[in-house]
C-alpha cells in the first residue's frame, strides 16, 4: 500500500491524500484551489476506523467534500478491497441531496467500462446511505500534476484518450458526467486510467424532470453544485441545462491543455473571473508555456477548446480518432484548420481556405489586379493595331500593283 497523508483545506474544509514526494511542497487543493502546505501525518484518531458498514470494514479514510466522505474497506464476504463513499448526516437531511446520490449509485451501476470505477453495492444501514465502489491502487490525475508539474505529451495523450473511451461508453447510455477533471480520473499502478464521480452527471431523458432544482451542497467529493468553472465550456457556464456530451469534450480537452502544460486554460482569483476569461478569452497558446508539443496535438487541444459546440469534436467517438491520428501523426501540421474558437482568433495556420489578403488578391476590383488588368489590356490592344497595321500595308501593296 502507498503511503499518502490526509489533508485538509482550511479554504473549504475539503479532505485529500497526497503521497510522501509532496510532503513539505505547496499544492492546490483539488476542489477551490487554494495553496496548500503539505505536512506529514502524524497518526489518526479516526473513531470509524475498524467499524463495520454494509458488509465492509472501514480501513481508512481518504477524503471528504461538502456533503460526505470516502474510506477505504475491506468488502468481509471476499475480502476484496473497496471505497466507500457516505453520506455526512447533514447532507442526509436533504431529500434532494439523497434522491441525487442514490440516483449517482444507479448510474454508475449501469455503467461497466474499464475506463469507469465500477459501483458493487449500495444501501441505506444505520441511519447512514453508503455506496461500495471499486478501489484504485494509485492516485488522481491531479495527484500526479502536483508531482510532475507537467506529463509529458504522449503520456497525457494516452491518458486522455483512455478517459475518452469511458467517456463514450457513458454517452452512449445517455449519461452526461458535467464534471471533468484531473481530480476525478483515477490512474491505477498499471496505468489503466479511470473516471470517476457522477454525481453531477445527468441522463438526457431527464432534462425537463427537475433540473433547476440542483442542491448548492452539490453531490461529487470535489466538484461543486453545477462543475468545476476552470474545465467548464461556456455554454454550462450560461446554464448546466445547456449541457451535451460535446460538454464533457470541452472538459477532457481543457484537462489535456492542463496536463501538457501545467496549468490551467484559464485562471483566475475567484470562480466569477475564471467563469467571465472562459466566456471571452482565449487560453493562452500551448506552444508559448510547452514548446515541445507536437504541432499536431497543439491543434487537437485548441479544436476541443472552441467557444462554440459545432466546432468541437462532436462525439466521444471521433475526439478518440482525431486523437489517435494526432498521436500517430504528431507533427504533421494540420491541412484544414477548424474555424476560429472566438471572435479575436484569426485565420488558422495551414487553412486551405484563403486568407483576407489572398482573397483580395484574387478579386479583379482590388488595385493591383486592375493594374495587371490594364496593362494587359493596353498589350493586347496594341498587338491588334499593328496587326492591322500590317494588313492594310499589304492591303495597299497588292492594290497598287493592279
Amino acid at each position: 500500500m502507498t503511503t499518502a497523508h490526509l489533508q485538509t483545506c482550511r479554504a473549504c474544509a475539503h479532505e485529500f491524500r497526497v503521497p510522501d514526494s509532496l510532503v513539505g511542497k505547496r499544492v492546490a487543493c483539488p476542489h477551490c484551489r487554494r495553496p496548500i502546505d503539505i505536512r506529514a501525518e502524524t497518526g489518526s484518531d479516526d473513531k470509524l476506523v475498524g467499524k463495520e458498514l454494509g458488509g465492509c470494514r472501514l480501513v481508512r479514510r481518504l477524503g471528504a467534500g461538502a456533503i460526505g466522505v470516502v474510506y477505504e474497506a475491506e468488502q468481509l464476504s471476499i475480502g476484496r478491497r473497496v471505497a466507500i463513499k457516505m453520506l455526512s448526516s447533514k447532507a442526509a437531511g436533504d431529500p434532494r441531496v439523497v434522491q441525487r446520490f442514490q440516483r449517482e449509485s444507479k448510474l454508475c451501476a449501469q455503467m461497466q467500462h474499464p475506463n469507469v470505477v465500477s459501483v458493487y453495492d449500495c444501501g441505506f444501514e444505520r441511519g447512514v446511505h453508503y455506496l461500495v465502489m471499486e478501489y484504485v491502487e494509485g492516485q488522481t490525475l491531479a495527484g500526479m500534476l502536483d508531482e510532475a508539474e507537467r506529463l509529458q505529451w504522449a503520456k497525457s495523450a494516452r491518458l486522455i484518450l483512455q478517459v475518452a473511451r469511458g467517456l463514450e461508453h457513458a454517452h452512449g447510455m445517455g449519461i452526461i458526467h458535467r464534471d471533468i477533471k484531473p481530480a476525478n480520473i483515477l490512474v491505477g499502478s498499471d496505468g489503466t486510467a479511470k473516471l470517476a464521480d457522477l454525481g453531477l452527471a445527468k441522463q438526457l431523458e431527464d432534462e425537463g424532470a427537475g433540473g433547476g432544482g440542483e442542491s448548492p451542497l452539490g453531490l461529487t467529493m470535489q466538484g461543486v453544485a453545477l462543475g468545476s468553472p476552470a474545465y467548464m465550456p461556456p455554454e454550462q457556464i450560461r446554464s448546466a441545462k445547456d449541457v451535451t456530451p460535446v460538454s464533457d469534450l470541452y472538459a477532457l480537452g481543457a484537462s489535456f491543455y492542463q496536463l501538457v502544460t501545467g496549468v490551467l486554460p484559464f485562471e483566475g482569483k475567484s470562480a466569477p473571473e475564471v467563469m467571465t476569461k472562459v466566456l471571452r478569452e482565449e487560453a493562452k497558446p500551448i506552444n508559448s508555456i510547452a514548446p515541445e508539443v507536437p504541432p499536431a496535438i497543439v491543434a487537437f487541444i485548441t479544436r476541443t477548446l472552441a467557444k462554440d459546440p459545432a466546432h468541437r469534436p462532436q462525439s466521444a467517438s471521433a475526439f478518440i480518432v482525431e486523437l489517435e491520428d494526432a498521436f500517430n501523426n504528431p507533427d504533421r501540421v494540420p491541412q484544414s484548420s477548424q474555424r476560429p474558437s472566438g471572435p479575436s482568433a484569426g485565420p488558422s495556420a495551414g487553412s486551405s481556405k484563403p486568407t483576407p489578403r489572398a482573397r483580395s488578391m484574387s478579386r479583379p476590383d482590388h488595385p493591383a489586379a486592375a493594374v495587371q488588368a490594364t496593362s494587359t489590356s493596353r498589350l493586347v490592344l496594341i498587338v491588334v493595331l499593328i496587326a492591322l497595321a500590317i494588313i492594310a500595308g499589304v492591303w495597299s501593296f497588292l492594290h497598287w500593283l493592279h
